[in-house]
C-alpha cells in the first residue's frame, strides 16, 4: 500500500480522539461524530471504508471549491496530516453559526488603561467590567464593538 495508512491504522487514529463517537453506516463504513458541536453538523469523519481505507474529514473552513460537500479525502494523508485535519474540524464545529466558540472573549482598553471584556456567551455578546459585572449585552458583535468604540475603547 505504498506506506499509506491502512483502515485499521486510520480507525485506531480516529478511535483515539476522545471527543469523537463512532457510528457504523452502510457497507461496513464508519462515521465519527463530534456530539458537542455548536452547530447541527456533527460528522467529523465520514465513510471510513474498510477496503480502500479512504475517509472524508470535515473541512468546512476551506473554500467550497477545495472540498467535496465540505469534506476532504484522506486516502493519501499521513497520520500527522489526519491529526491536524481532525483537530481543525473539531475546532471549527465548536464555533457557533456566528463563527465564534461559546466563551470566546476579547479585552478592550481605553486611553486610561481601563479594560472591558467582550465575551461571546449563549449567542449573545456581553460587555463585562473588570469586576465581572455586566455592563451591556448585544445580539451582534458589530453592535457590541460599536458600543465599546463609542465609549472610547479599542
Amino acid at each position: 500500500m505504498n506506506g499509506l495508512l491502512s483502515f485499521e491504522e486510520k480507525k485506531a487514529l480516529f478511535d483515539s480522539v476522545s471527543e469523537l463517537k463512532v457510528q457504523e453506516v452502510s457497507m461496513n463504513r464508519l462515521n465519527y461524530h463530534f456530539e458537542e458541536s455548536a452547530v447541527p453538523k456533527t460528522t467529523v469523519v465520514k465513510y471510513l471504508h474498510p477496503k480502500s481505507a479512504n475517509a472524508f474529514v470535515f473541512a468546512g473552513y476551506l473554500p467550497k471549491e477545495e472540498t467535496k460537500d465540505g469534506y476532504i479525502s484522506v486516502i493519501d494523508a499521513t497520520k500527522e496530516e489526519i491529526e491536524v485535519l481532525v483537530a481543525k474540524a473539531i475546532e471549527e464545529l465548536r464555533k457557533t453559526e456566528d463563527g465564534y466558540e461559546d466563551g470566546y472573549q476579547e479585552e478592550w482598553y481605553d486611553e486610561r488603561g481601563d479594560m472591558l471584556t467582550l465575551r461571546y456567551s449563549n449567542y449573545m455578546w456581553v460587555v463585562l467590567m473588570s469586576t465581572g459585572s455586566v455592563e451591556a449585552v448585544f445580539k451582534s458583535r458589530e453592535q457590541a464593538a460599536g458600543y465599546l468604540m463609542d465609549e472610547g475603547f479599542e
